[in-house]
């Protein structure tokens, strides 16, 4: 599969990965949850493998989504999955 993970109608200048905040937010408020880098969780599959959920700029785009998810050892070192923090107000 010669895939080139791009899609020609959408251009927003970057290269690879782009400032935090730099586009609109979601819906809650949340900025940055599809394109950038899929997400670990702390939940992990029958394997016993970390579940990965969303889709990255790397992925085709109908992995850039909330319900997309696939695992991946903890050993494994993925060059399109990262982490989001998150702060809530006490």
């Amino acid at each position: 599969d010669d895939w080139i993970p791009a899609d020609k109608r959408f251009n927003d200048g970057s290269v690879l990965t782009t400032t935090p905040g730099s586009y609109r937010p979601n819906d809650w408020g949340v900025y940055d949850v599809h394109g950038n880098v899929a997400e670990w969780t702390s939940s992990t599959d029958a394997a016993g493998r970390y579940i990965v959920k969303g889709g990255s700029w790397y992925d085709r785009p109908y992995r850039a989504a909330v319900h997309a998810s696939r695992s991946y050892p903890a050993w494994q070192r993925v060059f399109d999955v990262g982490f989001r923090v998150i702060l809530e107000d006490k």
